[in-house]
């Protein structure tokens, strides 16, 4: 992907960003609605290719197979039983994990791009996603739909920001920069 789409894909992922975090209550019960739907979805898809594997090897099939089974029962869970939980666990402390996971991805990634000139932008998204999260973790008894919609909006504006510093850095051929052994300046 060139860095002129991946630019457009951030300027999209930042406009919803700002959409969700200005009209949360809506966005949040909207969302809700078609989770379910989505998670059993991509249940279903992961069961399919295990079942529709060529090489049947144990090792290979069982994780699939449970992430599949986990995604079914998280959407019927949300569907048909308290929209606010998936079995025991609520979904704000849920989309806590969910932040936090992905804050750390972010921040795993970071230490590839120390010598970019938008090392900031890279390590400042991945931090606020990880800060977002142990917000919603520790608060998730008192969170409410509206919070939720607010820390979403925030995600996706700091998934934009990530997503920016990698088109950016495309532009600029750092990579190729580095790999030459050329200062980035």
């Amino acid at each position: 992907m060139n860095w002129q789409v991946r630019t457009v894909l951030a300027g999209v992922l930042a406009a919803i960003g700002l959409y969700v975090t200005f009209n949360p209550v809506s966005v949040t019960s909207l969302v809700a609605g078609i989770v379910p739907w989505l998670l059993v979805g991509a249940g279903a898809i992961y069961l399919l290719g295990v079942v529709l594997r060529k090489r049947v090897r144990p090792l290979t099939m069982i994780l699939p197979g449970l992430v599949g089974v986990f995604l079914v029962y998280a959407g019927l869970s949300l569907k048909f039983g308290d929209p606010r939980a998936v079995g025991p666990i609520g979904l704000p402390f849920l989309f806590a994990l969910v932040l936090i996971g992905g804050g750390l991805a972010k921040l795993l990634s970071v230490p590839g791009f120390k010598q970019s000139r938008y090392f900031l932008l890279f390590l400042g998204s991945g931090a606020i996603s990880v800060v977002l999260g142990l917000i919603t973790l520790f608060n998730w008894a008192e969170v409410s739909a509206g919070f939720l919609g607010v820390v979403l909006g925030l995600e996706l504006i700091a998934d934009a920001a990530f997503l920016v510093a990698l088109a950016l850095r495309e532009r600029d051929k750092e990579d190729a920069k580095e790999t030459l052994g050329i200062a980035n300046k």
